[in-house]
C-alpha cells in the first residue's frame, strides 16, 4: 500500500470465501501487519434491493446483509489466526464486488483482491472485479494471484518504468515497499525494435531500423538510469539495480518479477506505456504474472 498515508486508513481485502480471496487476505494481513495498518475484510453479496421485492416479502434485506457480514467475519478470522494482534474488522456490503470495493477504497490505504473467486465470480472477477479497480479505485490496488510470500532479502520487488510521472510514483512506492521489508529494487523500463515503412526507412524517422533501435535503447536505459538515481537519492540505504530488455512490456516485466515478490506499476504511462497501464498490457501482466501486482495510483 502507499506507505506514506496515515496509518489509520485501513486495507481493505475483498473477500468471498474461495481459495483465491483466501490467499488475498492472508497476502493483506501480513501487509497490514507490518505497515501497522487495520485491516478490514469485506464481502460484497452482489445483491440488489428491489423496493417491491422487499414490501411482498420475497427477500429479507437485513437478513441479507447479516449473511454478507457472517461470511466477512469468516474472512477475517483467517487474518486473524495469522496475526493475533492485528485489528481487523468485518464488513457485508449488498452492493457488487466491484462497487462496494470501489467505494471503500475512497477511504482506504489500499485495497486488495485476488485474482479469481467462485462461481460466476470465478471467470469475471479479473475483467470485472480486481482488473476494474485498477483503473477506477480512488487507492493503490495489489491483485493476489495465489499464495505468495513478501519482499525480502531474497525477494525483491521490480517496478515498470517509462519516465512518466506515473512511473516515477510506482518506483517511489517500490522503494517504500523494499524498504519496509529489507529488499532490494529492479527498475525495468522496457524497448521495442521499431519496424520499418515501405520505402524501408524506420517508423521513427532514422535513417536505419537500427539506428532507431538504439535511440529506444537508450531512452529506456535513460528512463531507468533516472528512476534509479532518484531513488538511491531518497532511500540512501536501498539497493537498486536496472534492466532495459527489448521486446514487449507485460512479457518482459512478467519475466523480469518471476522471482521477485512484488511488482508495482503506475495507473497510467507515456506513449506505449499508455495502453500498457489501462489497457491490454496491464490485463496480459494481471493473467500471467504469478506475483502480486501493486498498481499505483
Amino acid at each position: 500500500m502507499n506507505t506514506t498515508q496515515s496509518t489509520t486508513r485501513p486495507i481493505v481485502v475483498g473477500f468471498d470465501g474461495s481459495q483465491s480471496s483466501q490467499d488475498a487476505i492472508r497476502w493483506a494481513a501480513d501487509a497490514a501487519a507490518r505497515l501497522v495498518a487495520p485491516l478490514v475484510v469485506l464481502h460484497a453479496a452482489d445483491r440488489i434491493v428491489h423496493a417491491q421485492d422487499v414490501s411482498i416479502g420475497i427477500w429479507d434485506p437485513a437478513a441479507e446483509h447479516q449473511r454478507a457480514a457472517d461470511l466477512a467475519e469468516q474472512g477475517a478470522a483467517i487474518a486473524r489466526e495469522a496475526h493475533p494482534d492485528l485489528e481487523v474488522t468485518a464488513q457485508g456490503s449488498l452492493l457488487g464486488p466491484r462497487q462496494a470495493l470501489d467505494e471503500a477504497s475512497a477511504h482506504a490505504r489500499g485495497v486488495v483482491v485476488g485474482s479469481r473467486g467462485f462461481g460466476r465470480v470465478r471467470s469475471t472477477l479479473l475483467g470485472a472485479t480486481a482488473y476494474g479497480l485498477t483503473g477506477h479505485a480512488r487507492c493503490p490496488v495489489t491483485v493476489v494471484p495465489g499464495p505468495a510470500s513478501m519482499p525480502g532479502p531474497e525477494s525483491r520487488v521490480v517496478v515498470g518504468v517509462d519516465g512518466s510521472p506515473e512511473s516515477e510514483r510506482a518506483a517511489e512506492a517500490a522503494a517504500r515497499w523494499a524498504q519496509a521489508w529489507g529488499a532490494d529494487v529492479l527498475v525495468v523500463s522496457s524497448w521495442e525494435r521499431p519496424t520499418t515503412d515501405p520505402w524501408g526507412l524506420s517508423v521513427d524517422g532514422m535513417r536505419s531500423v537500427d539506428e532507431a533501435a538504439e535511440v529506444r535503447r537508450e531512452r529506456a536505459a535513460g528512463q531507468a538510469r533516472h528512476a534509479a538515481d532518484a531513488l538511491t537519492t531518497a532511500f540512501p540505504d536501498l539497493s537498486v539495480e536496472i534492466a532495459t530488455p527489448s521486446g514487449r512490456a507485460d512479457e518482459n516485466l512478467v519475466e523480469a518479477s518471476s522471482d521477485a515478490a512484488l511488482l508495482v506499476l503506475g495507473n497510467r504511462g507515456s506513449g506505449r506505456l499508455s495502453s500498457f497501464l489501462l489497457g491490454s498490457t496491464t490485463r496480459n501482466i494481471l493473467h500471467m504474472s504469478m506475483v502480486p501486482v501493486h498498481i499505483v495510483r
